[in-house]
């Protein structure tokens, strides 16, 4: 019995849907709106990974200027072909990194930036051998939201690598 009810149910209802008098528009507008859904959520998605691409070349282009300037305050040596690890002090080099992103000796905190993200502090490790630089790994969270409503915290993993080779 309740199965021949729910067959006649959902008929009317696929009539309804499907008819010819004026009602086959609710299924054409029900598709389109989760269409219109889906695209909508997609394009906020890709703007996470938008937001966080801008954060990663910012942030490389902050790192590449400070080991240029590594680099010219210790031309002579790098010039006479000295060995870079005895003029080059890394830990100097790993703390000015870490001042340069805003996270001096002993800040924990993460950073907000703008409302747009939170940039936990960085693990930066100095390079040597036959280069010298610094590789920085942090994680940024950028709130994903919907329909102005916040749905998650995405977390991007970004890992950088600034130095200087001799060509």
């Amino acid at each position: 019995m309740k199965k021949a009810a729910s067959r006649r149910i959902f008929r009317k209802a696929k009539y309804a849907m499907t008819g010819r008098k004026g009602f086959s528009y609710i299924l054409t507008c029900v598709i389109i709106l989760i269409t219109v859904m889906i695209v909508f959520v997609s394009l906020q998605y890709a703007f996470v990974y938008h937001i966080a691409a801008e954060q990663k070349r910012e942030t490389q282009l902050k790192l590449d200027g400070y080991i240029t300037q590594c680099a010219v305050k210790n031309f002579d040596a790098l010039k006479q072909g000295a060995a870079w690890d005895e003029f080059i002090d890394s830990m100097e080099m790993v703390d000015g990194a870490y001042d340069l992103l805003g996270f001096p000796e002993l800040r924990s905190e993460a950073i907000v930036a703008e409302g747009k993200y939170e940039m936990s502090r960085p693990d930066i490790y100095a390079l040597s051998g036959d280069c010298f630089g610094v590789r920085v790994r942090y994680e940024i969270t950028v709130p994903f939201e919907a329909f102005g409503r916040k749905v998650a915290d995405i977390v991007v993993p970004i890992e950088i690598q600034s130095r200087y080779t001799e060509k």
